[in-house]
């Protein structure tokens, strides 16, 4: 945003599945403050899990969700942005755990959304996007399709909110899941008219979990004022097309 790009990676040499409390999945911060001129790296594993004093101290491995960061760039009228990015976080019983974090600071300090360091889905590979209404959404993999959550801000000054339960939905047919992307975007109907869509890959066919075929683009409109539940989500996407 602006001359700011900020860029969340794993790094180091443990992958997700392999990472402990001694020696965890590292994560790195990757920004430009010029445009791309300059960049400039730091760890950020310690100070977001795997420590006492962290955001998620029971976390031993993590995956910054990849794909884009969810942008705000003119948060609750204030001119500066707030950053949102969706995190994989792996705990001491090896169960998987999603978090939305966010950023004022384009990385350097983050804050759990919601405030709460109980997950918002059991799942894997999340995603971030914003909704029209500023509702915050999180889809994430699951084996037949995804798991959707929604947070709605009640005190945006203060950032205070709460989140709805995770919920199945834009199912798939099949028994594989994937690292798919949700998008929300600006259409246009046949007729002409202007709609919020929301954007959502995944695979359609395949038997198992690494008989991933068939890539394709299921989509939802979504209304630029309702405040949607996680049901609401949900429910109600369409096939759309298929890409390979």
């Amino acid at each position: 945003y602006g001359t700011h790009i900020l860029v969340m990676a794993a790094a180091g040499d443990v992958i997700y599945p392999g990472g402990t409390a001694e020696n965890p999945n590292r994560m790195a911060r990757i920004y430009s403050t010029d445009n791309g001129e300059t960049w400039h790296i730091e760890e950020m594993t310690r100070k977001v899990y795997a420590d006492r004093n962290s955001l998620i101290p029971d976390g031993v491995s993590s995956f910054f969700g990849s794909g884009k960061l969810a942008v705000d760039p003119d948060f609750n009228g204030t001119g500066k942005a707030r950053v949102y990015g969706a995190v994989l976080i792996k705990d001491a019983e090896r169960s998987d755990n999603n978090y939305v974090l966010y950023t004022d600071d384009l990385g350097a300090t983050w804050n759990i959304l919601g405030g709460s360091q109980t997950p918002v889905a059991f799942a894997s590979e999340p995603k971030v996007d914003i909704l029209p209404n500023g509702q915050i959404l999180l889809s994430a993999r699951r084996q037949g399709g995804r798991t959707f959550n929604v947070f709605t801000y009640t005190n945006k000054a203060t950032g205070s909110g709460i989140w709805d339960k995770a919920v199945n939905g834009c199912e798939n047919g099949g028994k594989n899941g994937t690292d798919g992307e949700v998008l929300c975007i600006d259409a246009q109907k046949a007729d002409g008219t202007m709609v919020k869509l929301l954007l959502q890959s995944q695979p359609k066919g395949g038997a198992s979990h690494y008989d991933r075929r068939d890539v394709t683009i299921w989509y939802k409109e979504v209304s630029p004022t309702a405040t949607y539940t996680s049901t609401g989500i949900a429910d109600g996407w369409t096939q759309g097309k298929q890409l390979s």
